[in-house]
């Protein structure tokens, strides 16, 4: 189990500095860590379908809301949505939706309830440090090391090795992660859109 002054001592350790005793002392690195941290954790939640983040709910349109052209309904995606990993038609995870529009905070189909499994930033998926597998912690203290580099060690050089160990633990978490999949999961499918659009409600439903 990780915290974030371990992510933290781990990030240094891999710059070849001191450790901290506490998320309080004082100091350019644990500045540099601060200003940091959330991006970068967000950001390595974003950059696979993470099965320990991994979130499936129910969305309802709002009746008061509805597309003047085009796919009938709008649905909202949940606040803590981070990356579609699939919409179905059924309660299941299992029949998948083929012809939907996946803007940027609302999804549009012709069904007035779908269902949306997504990679989840909320601190009972993604962002409960927790559940993160030992794979995934490296990952996060190697990109934490590189995104921090230059400015607590001043040193291009380490920093374009830390590039490679990024890209590199990045990897190995995901074929872990892949690995410890019980059930395989379809991947994002139907009509993909980035953009915007407006409303509905979800509801979360006993899988993740």
């Amino acid at each position: 189990m990780t915290d974030q002054l371990s992510l933290y001592n781990g990030a240094l350790i891999k710059l070849g500095q001191p450790r901290l005793s506490a998320l309080t002392d004082e100091g350019k690195a644990r500045r540099a860590l601060d200003a940091e941290y959330a991006k970068t954790v967000k950001a390595c939640l974003e950059a696979a379908f993470w099965n320990f983040a991994m979130r499936f709910v129910e969305l309802e349109t709002s009746p008061s809301v509805g597309s003047n052209f085009g796919y009938q309904y709008i649905f909202d995606k949940p606040d803590d949505w981070l990356r579609t990993a699939g919409v179905t038609t059924d309660a299941y995870g299992k029949i998948p939706l083929l012809d939907y529009d996946d803007r940027t905070s609302q999804i549009f189909a012709d069904q007035s309830i779908i269902y949306l499994r997504y990679v989840s930033n909320d601190e009972d998926y993604g962002m409960d440090l927790g559940l993160w597998p030992q794979s995934f912690v490296d990952y996060v203290e190697t990109s934490l090391a590189f995104a921090v580099c230059e400015e607590v060690t001043g040193s291009a050089e380490r920093k374009d090795r830390l590039e490679k160990q990024k890209l590199k633990a990045k990897s190995h978490a995901s074929n872990t992660d892949a690995m410890n999949e019980a059930v395989m999961r379809f991947p994002p499918s139907g009509r993909l859109v980035q953009s915007r659009g407006s409303s509905s409600r979800s509801r979360p439903l006993g899988l993740r």
